[in-house]
């Protein structure tokens, strides 16, 4: 059965499943919706579907009654025309479901360029016009990547003007990376992606290391025999030791940045987690005995055995992401508030430079970075806040004093480089530009031959 075929044989069937079993959400949802302003459940706008023919997309309504005509058709941060329900389905992405039908129907797939309305088609270009070959989608990896949308668009002087040219192209190139390797196994893991939001993956995956420290733990504790794993019977021994390290690393913040960005206070703040969560499992086990409570002994192993386990598999992912070249740090200018522009290595190694400084008044605020998949993440406790072009937002205008743009000396680095002293020269701001070696400037140089990192974040 070839990719097609199969494809929509997945849709029917998944879209028909989830219509059945959403149905008691979905007669909630639309409850709530109509008592909270007495207006229609559904919103219904004509869209651009495969081969460029039109249809009406079905969601619920997330916005006031007749909003199309009181404003864009794109929604910026705090936009006065989504209610206060619509934030909350929007946020879970629930006034999405009605498309369900539009998957029945024939009109969308499950996984498929999100479709635009007809007045943004028509500007496409011969090639953007491609993506008119596919059936839309109700979810795609652009929209995982644009998850949080309006925060990219708050601020922004003309919301539309800044879709068009920075926002919509990205989206259209993303798509078009998608269709060159689409499967059925990638659609399947873009839909749990958009069901999961990242921070619940990391979480999994914690959740699977401390588990798995905590088997380890048995092993030792009874030399490589099988009876100490006797305290998994139940589950419940696994459930206590694994449990509170889990919700206490996730109040310290560890599922919020990325794993790789892991340094001495990361380090510090994962060790208080275990070791809190290791006196509250030895205190459990003092009060409350049964079969299944560990001793001290064993929770002390498995603080150990859990500590390496996860640091040891952060570090390397940090060694692995980092370049293996290096550079010498200057102190450039003392400013207080700067955008760096660049997540990858060299921006985090310049933004720990900045953070363990202890005067100067030097502070990184963000990070700016054409990766979507970085977007509203943080590094280093520092917001990824959105692609570059956001700096001239009106929001982030006023909170900056310097940008130092931190890309990579490739060809591609420095081609970049170029386009964005073009785009910040009148933005009022000081701009620096930071290149291997380093190179610290007012422009990015014609030609840089000095030897370059070779390792970026994707």
């Amino acid at each position: 059965m070839n990719y097609p075929v199969s494809k929509r044989f997945f849709d029917v069937l998944f879209a028909g499943l989830g219509l059945l079993l959403l149905l008691p959400l979905g007669l909630l949802i639309a409850l709530c919706v109509k008592l909270s302003d007495g207006g229609p459940v559904f919103y219904t706008q004509a869209r651009i579907g495969q081969s460029g023919r039109p249809f009406r997309i079905r969601k619920f309504r997330s916005m006031v009654c007749h909003a199309d005509t009181l404003g864009l058709p794109v929604t910026g941060g705090k936009d006065p025309r989504v209610t206060c329900l619509g934030r909350i389905l929007r946020r879970c992405k629930l006034d999405e479901l009605p498309q369900l039908w539009n998957v029945l129907a024939g009109e969308m797939a499950l996984v498929g360029p999100r479709p635009e309305v007809p007045r943004y088609v028509e500007n496409y270009s011969a090639s953007q016009r491609e993506i008119l070959r596919w059936r839309p989608g109700i979810t795609d990896l652009a929209t995982l990547l644009f998850r949080q949308e309006e925060e990219l668009l708050r601020g922004a002087a003309d919301v539309e003007t800044f879709y068009l040219r920075h926002c919509l192209p990205r989206k259209i190139e993303l798509n078009r990376q998608y269709a060159a390797r689409a499967c059925l196994a990638g659609d399947v893991w873009i839909i749990l992606r958009t069901v999961c939001p990242g921070w619940l993956g990391v979480g999994v995956f914690c959740a699977c290391l401390l588990s798995v420290s905590w088997v380890a733990t048995l092993l030792l504790a009874g030399g490589f025999r099988a009876q100490p794993l006797d305290h998994l019977q139940s589950g419940r021994g696994l459930l206590l030791m694994a449990g509170p390290p889990l919700l206490l690393l996730g109040w310290s913040g560890q599922m919020r940045g990325l794993l790789p960005c892991f340094n001495l206070p990361e380090l510090g703040r994962m060790a208080a987690a275990l070791g809190v969560a290791a006196l509250f499992q030895m205190g459990f086990g003092l009060f409350i005995h049964r079969p299944w409570t560990p001793d001290n002994g064993l929770v002390l192993i498995h603080l150990m055995v859990s500590f390496l386990l996860l640091s040891g598999i952060r570090l390397s992912l940090r060694l692995r992401e980092e370049s293996p070249g290096s550079w010498t740090r200057q102190d450039p200018l003392p400013v207080a508030r700067v955008a760096i522009i660049g997540a990858g290595s060299l921006g985090r190694d310049l933004a720990l430079h900045f953070k363990g400084r202890t005067g100067g008044g030097k502070k990184v605020v963000a990070f700016f970075d054409d990766a979507p998949c970085l977007w509203h993440k943080r590094v280093h406790e520092i917001p990824v806040a959105g692609m570059p072009e956001c700096v001239l937002n009106r929001d982030w205008k006023g909170r900056l004093d310097e940008v130092i743009v931190a890309l990579p000396g490739s060809a591609a680095g420095l081609a970049r480089s170029q386009e964005l002293a073009a785009l910040l020269e009148n933005s009022g701001l000081e701009v620096l530009f930071l290149f291997p070696g380093p190179v610290l400037c007012g422009r990015p140089p014609k030609e840089f031959k000095t030897p370059l990192c070779s390792a970026t974040l994707s």
